[in-house]
């Protein structure tokens, strides 16, 4: 489970729930993120069969069956009842990967926590970690993923911004998450062609391509590499941790390295792999 501020979910999001009990017309479910009514273990909602799919539905139990989890959306919530209706056929297969990737990162962000109140000798709970650290660093942040991976780039600066943190239990955090948190990162690459006719040929090919390294100041997880193949050859690497990001950088390397081009009267062309 992975602990939530609320009690119940907001109409419109999407969550993961576990299948409980499966009737004719009704599945019910555990929203095992929420804490629900005072009388409940979790919060628990129920999805008609016309939530099930858009499809005629012969037999209920062909979609969903006992102990499994799902993404569905939250149609309406009676938070005085504990009511909470739901959605399976409202939620397509990008809405369901997102969400269930996001809650991935969320288990791992809990699973961090609860390492500081197990394996460092912190004396606290889970709930007094999550109050005093989790959902204050959460609060800086549009999701878990983005939060855990900016604790791990920056940590010390963030943990700063949260009151009542002593240094002990800073260090002890940053030392988990440094042991236990790497940043996922893509890459793309593909050979620079560079030459020049003029007589400091060398020159203007090491000018070029260092200028390109500087577009952007080293970093754990974004990064650009120039590495030479054979005359006229040379390999050019964008590491960052979207793809949109080093497109961005690539687009700016090359258009740096086209301009020297340009105007050392050299010859360039790039060959994406």
């Amino acid at each position: 489970m992975v602990k939530s501020k609320e009690k119940f979910p907001k109409e419109g999001k999407f969550v993961v729930a576990k299948v409980t009990e499966v009737q004719h017309q009704y599945v019910y479910v555990d929203l095992i993120d929420f804490d629900g009514l005072d009388s409940e273990v979790n919060a628990r909602g129920m999805i008609h069969i016309s939530e099930i799919s858009s499809r005629w539905i012969k037999n209920i139990r062909n979609y969903v069956r006992i102990g499994q989890r799902v993404v569905l959306r939250v149609l309406r919530v009676d938070a005085e009842k504990g009511h909470v209706d739901l959605s399976l056929r409202r939620v397509n297969s990008a809405q369901r990967e997102n969400r269930m990737k996001e809650w991935k990162y969320a288990l791992k962000f809990e699973n961090l926590l609860q390492f500081l109140t197990e394996t460092e000798g912190i004396d606290m709970t889970l709930a007094e970690a999550y109050e005093l650290i989790g959902f204050p660093v959460l609060d800086l942040f549009e999701t878990y993923q983005e939060t855990i991976e900016s604790l791990k780039e920056n940590g010390e600066d963030i943990l700063s911004e949260v009151d009542g943190i002593t240094d002990d239990i800073k260090k002890a955090l940053l030392k988990i998450v440094n042991e236990n948190v790497s940043i996922s990162t893509v890459s793309i690459s593909g050979k620079v062609k560079l030459s020049f006719t003029a007589e400091n040929g060398i020159e203007c090919i090491k000018d070029s391509l260092t200028q390109a390294l500087k577009i952007i100041p080293p970093k754990e997880t974004r990064n650009i590499q120039i590495n030479y193949i054979a005359a006229p050859f040379y390999r050019l690497e964008i590491v960052s941790k979207d793809y949109l990001d080093a497109e961005n950088i690539l687009s700016d390397a090359l258009e740096i390295i086209e301009q020297n081009a340009e105007k050392y009267e050299g010859s360039f062309e790039f060959i994406r792999d």
